[in-house]
């Protein structure tokens, strides 16, 4: 039986495809790298998290009380020039409600 070489080399290739996306990075999601940052948050994860989760440079850390709870307040310097805040609950790693 003569298989053609096209077939071969298709067949070939399709077994290796899973072997090859296995060793791509995944997209980070809940329980992958940065999400597994132990809690309750410090000032240096807290920035870290935000760093990753908006594309930005973090600017400061400050601690404070927002609707009656602990947060850590992170400034950050997008690439188009503008400056966001953002609150995170220490105890959630969370944005608070």
């Amino acid at each position: 039986m003569h298989i053609p070489r096209h077939l071969i080399i298709l067949l070939l290739f399709s077994l290796s495809l899973p072997v090859n996306s296995a060793q791509l990075p995944d997209d980070i999601e809940p329980g992958d790298n940065v999400n597994e940052i132990q809690l309750p948050l410090t000032k240096q994860s807290a920035a870290e998290l935000i760093r990753v989760e908006y594309q930005g440079k973090v600017l400061s850390v400050s601690e404070g009380q927002y609707k009656d709870k602990d947060i850590f307040k992170i400034k950050v310097l997008h690439d188009n020039g503008k400056v966001k805040s953002y609150r995170l609950d220490p105890q959630t790693g969370y944005a608070p409600n």
